[in-house]
């Protein structure tokens, strides 16, 4: 079956962290499918390729957005870039098309032109527009705090929604 453009597009972002990964499953127009949390024990690259798989069987999409890690203004890691290599390589493998965005876009896409977005500003923009993640919402840190892990399902709802309005 061939898709029309009327088909709904389903998108699976992912946002990885210390822990594993924040993910979410986007069908456009802008309807949220699914979200969370992936904590990985043991081998991070390994156990996250796996927990990926297990997603991509359960969801189903028909694109996967990431970070673009090799982008100007990306602050990733050694190991982190080399796990969003092996998601991408997956996915392709799959024969699901990869898309990988720059954050730059991303807080692009959120900015007004008077006010440029923040971390903050998007997880509030998101949580209003997905009422069904309000509850998710982390507080704002103070600069001592760590990033709040929660933070990475919105990271990859960003990514989600970077993608779709292109």
């Amino acid at each position: 079956m061939s898709q029309t453009p009327t088909d709904p597009t389903r998108i699976f972002a992912l946002d990885p962290t210390t822990k594993g990964f924040g993910y979410a499953v986007l069908e456009t127009p802008f309807h949220l499918i699914d979200w969370g949390l992936a904590h990985i024990s043991g081998e991070k690259v390994s156990g996250a390729v796996a927990r990926f798989e297990a997603l991509l069987d359960q969801c189903r999409p028909d694109v996967v957005v990431l970070e673009d890690s090799a982008a100007p203004g990306s602050r990733r890691r050694p190991r982190v870039r080399k796990l969003l290599g092996k998601l991408q390589e997956t996915a392709r493998e799959r024969g699901i098309a990869v898309h990988a965005i720059p954050r730059l876009a991303v807080i692009e896409c959120f900015s007004s032109p008077d006010k440029r977005a923040t971390k903050f500003s998007i997880t509030e923009h998101l949580a209003e527009t997905f009422p069904e993640l309000a509850p998710k919402m982390p507080k704002r840190r103070k600069i001592y705090q760590s990033e709040d892990e929660r933070i990475a399902t919105f990271d990859a709802l960003a990514l989600a929604v970077t993608y779709a309005m292109k």
